[in-house]
């Protein structure tokens, strides 16, 4: 794929508005992929801003290119500009078959504290839970036999002798996405696994926060697609949550605080989607469509939250939000 781009003998360079307009891509998208990914490394005027040449605008587009096509970012980020191009090149692969099953999303546990949680759950979250291993030093040989659509791992450490262990695990079991929870973590360990496209969390892990951490939204054969109605208005205002953020962490589980992460993020992704720019009828449509799915998940969020402050008796603040 060539990127039609202004003449570079110029060395002209671009704002990131004007980066990520040429690239195809959101701003918010971009500073993401810089922020988590770092897939670009833009200079900086002496002002402050950064400023994105010719080059970035090319493998930023390429990247964009690619991961429409299914290739997951992750795996993207880091490979050298001729790769990219030369994968661009290669015709579109078939895309895989969607594991998700009529009976839900199929998960493996590995970690004493799932394997306990998975024993009695409160309620499933659309998961079908294919297998458990309390402990993860057993985990390939106990989960021999077994396909899943997303391994979730709970580790009190994540150091990088781990991140092959995780993948090849992963792999062993047919899942295209892992979930690793951990309570302490060198850096190192987590950017390896998230540049493999899995997720990295702190703390523990709630069996409601697996689909959505692995991805499961995103789409694929026998998913639901949103409600034709809108969603419902927010339970809970950004203040309210920040204030159940800081009960929450004087208890011993973690979940609430979790759920109010995911809950900010999905409050702002919704809100972005409806405030986004629209280039035509279709691209209206389709943010409309994202701002629907982001809503109902914060809504089930909501109510996960809700039903999770009353099993640890924390009182939820009152809120403006509804």
């Amino acid at each position: 794929m060539e990127v039609s781009l202004p003449n570079e003998a110029v060395a002209p360079t671009y704002r990131s508005g004007t980066a990520a307009r040429l690239a195809g891509i959101p701003v918010a998208t971009l500073r993401m992929w810089e922020r988590r990914y770092r897939v670009v490394g833009p200079q900086t005027s002496p002002r402050g801003h950064r400023r994105y040449g010719p080059q970035d605008v090319r493998r930023l587009a390429l990247i964009k290119s690619l991961v429409d096509r299914g290739h997951a970012i992750g795996t993207l980020a880091h490979l050298p500009l001729e790769a990219l191009q030369a994968m661009s090149a290669e015709p579109p692969a078939a895309p895989p078959a969607r594991a998700r099953t009529a009976d839900g999303l199929r998960v493996a546990l590995v970690g004493a504290a799932l394997a306990a949680r998975a024993q009695a759950p409160d309620r499933l979250h659309g998961l079908r839970i294919v297998a458990t291993c309390a402990d993860a030093a057993e985990a390939a040989a106990r989960l021999a036999g077994v396909q899943a659509d997303v391994l979730a791992v709970e580790l009190p450490a994540l150091r990088e002798e781990a991140v092959e262990r995780v993948e090849a695990l992963a792999a062993a079991v047919g899942a295209h996405r892992a979930v690793v929870a951990y309570r302490v973590a060198t850096e190192a360990a987590a950017d390896a696994l998230r540049r493999r496209g899995h997720a990295v969390v702190h703390g523990p892990l709630a069996l409601a926060e697996i689909a959505a951490l692995a991805g499961a939204a995103r789409g694929g054969a026998g998913e639901k697609a949103p409600r034709a109605g809108p969603p419902p208005a927010p339970r809970f205002d950004e203040a309210a949550l920040a204030r159940l953020a800081q009960v929450s962490t004087t208890v011993r589980c973690e979940c609430p605080r979790h759920i109010v992460d995911l809950l900010l993020s999905l409050g702002a992704f919704e809100r972005y989607s409806a405030e986004c720019e629209n280039r035509s009828p279709e691209d209206a449509e389709l943010h409309r469509y994202l701002g629907q799915v982001a809503g109902e998940a914060r809504a089930l969020f909501e109510e996960a939250l809700v039903r999770v402050a009353q099993a640890e008796g924390i009182a939820l603040p009152d809120s403006g939000a509804g």
